[in-house]
């Protein structure tokens, strides 16, 4: 069937090759709901992309600060330009003026702060300069409740959904698929806000107490449900939630060689920022990374070594191709599913990391690609330099993952009535 023939079809589910099945948005929603309905293991991967718009796109983000840059701080301007010199005369896949692999560039820092290199002092200075204007993308957010609000409610919907597909399964006596893996590149607090929210039992990797400390254990413990104490057999908390931010987090800090986590968000035009664990992880330095970093990236490996396991992913571009390769390797096996949630790959840009990705997996029938049919706009694509490839939205993917009802602090909603389904 070509492209764009069914009337009224909005998304594409591509899976082994060519081959394509046109679907509705509700349709796609039902495939979903099937999907985690089954008794299989959870896991999620979510990328920058569904913090839009309430926290900006790092490479838009590092846009602006390069531009600003050369007008308020020339000398670092210069060092800044000098480095990406380097990384494009070393590296000939990166164009100086269109580059945006931030990863890359502060992950190349570090590795030069750590090697002690002899520009290590001017590295640290641009390294602490770069992580400041990207914990500002985030503090900034709480100041556009509006945008924040939207995005806090697709998290909730995509947590509860989850959530509620692991409660079906324990009703079913199947707890052995209880725990949800929510693996993440970002550093914002919406998948905490969303978890508390729910009130769902979760570990993130720290201890509880005056001191949170990270500990790869705390991903191995379980706590057990005291409600009914008079079972004949205690059953651990149902669902449990394991959350790995494998970049970092904004509420992270290494104290004294310990890595712990804060309440406090830190705003860096009152107060330093050096203690603060955001650190965007290029392939070639993952796993040469101190605690917790590298910790994560084997609980990653681990976690998509489990038999039985479904990976979505949703507003993840996979430039990161440490990350992209372990999935690629974990498509090797066929009782692991990838469900990724991507722009149309037919309009990306070409030769990118996310369309080399995409073209060593598009024929594994264990990979399942959900993406916009945008055939429609072709000719607007033709007729224009500003056409975008639309991505798929995290507010659909939240709508796709959201339960029939979703539980509120004041009373239940029902997605039925939701203004979003009226004007469906």
């Amino acid at each position: 069937m070509e492209q764009g023939k069914e009337k009224g079809k909005s998304f594409i589910i591509q899976r082994g090759g060519d081959n394509k099945v046109y679907k509705s948005r509700e349709e796609i929603r039902d495939f979903v709901q099937t999907i985690i309905g089954n008794s299989v293991n959870l896991s999620t991967l979510i990328g920058s992309g569904a913090s839009l718009p309430a926290i900006p796109l790092m490479e838009s983000t590092f846009k602006e600060y390069r531009k600003n840059i050369k007008k308020e701080k020339p000398d670092l301007s210069k060092i800044l330009e000098d480095r990406l010199n380097k990384i494009c005369q070393k590296h000939t896949s990166y164009e100086l003026d269109k580059f945006k692999n931030i990863e890359f560039l502060l992950s190349w820092l570090q590795y030069r702060i750590d090697g002690d290199a002899d520009t290590c002092n001017e590295d640290q200075q641009l390294f602490i300069d770069l992580k400041n204007t990207f914990i500002n993308s985030v503090s900034n957010a709480k100041g556009n409740e509006e945008s924040s609000n939207k995005v806090r409610e697709n998290y909730l919907h995509v947590i509860q959904g989850l959530g509620k597909s692991r409660q079906i399964l324990a009703r079913q006596q199947k707890t052995v698929f209880d725990i949800v893996n929510l693996f993440t590149t970002n550093y914002d607090l919406f998948h905490e806000g969303a978890l508390e929210k729910s009130r769902y039992t979760y570990t993130d990797g720290f201890s509880n107490g005056i001191h949170n400390k990270f500990s790869n254990r705390e991903f191995h413990r379980r706590p057990i449900d005291l409600e009914d104490r008079f079972k004949d057999k205690l059953q651990p908390v149902n669902p449990f939630f394991r959350l790995l931010k494998l970049h970092g987090s904004i509420n992270w800090i290494k104290r004294e060689n310990e890595v712990m986590r804060t309440t406090n968000i830190p705003c860096p035009a009152k107060e330093s920022t050096d203690e603060v664990l955001i650190s965007p992880t290029s392939s070639k330095f993952a796993l040469t990374q101190n605690e917790p970093y590298s910790d994560l990236f084997r609980e990653f490996v681990n976690i998509m070594a489990v038999p039985n396991s479904a990976l979505f992913t949703s507003a993840f571009s996979f430039n990161d191709s440490h990350i992209a390769n372990l999935v690629e390797s974990a498509l090797d096996r066929t009782d692991f599913t990838l469900y990724a949630f991507i722009e149309n790959p037919e309009f990306a840009e070409k030769n990118s990391n996310f369309t080399n990705f995409i073209q060593s997996i598009s024929n594994s029938p264990n990979a399942f690609l959900i993406y916009p049919n945008c055939e429609k706009d072709y000719e607007k694509k033709k007729a224009s330099a500003d056409w975008m490839n639309p991505p798929l939205k995290f507010e659909d993917f939240a709508y796709f993952m959201q339960p029939d009802v979703i539980s509120e602090d004041e009373g239940i909603i029902d997605k039925n009535n939701s203004k979003e389904d009226k004007n469906e």
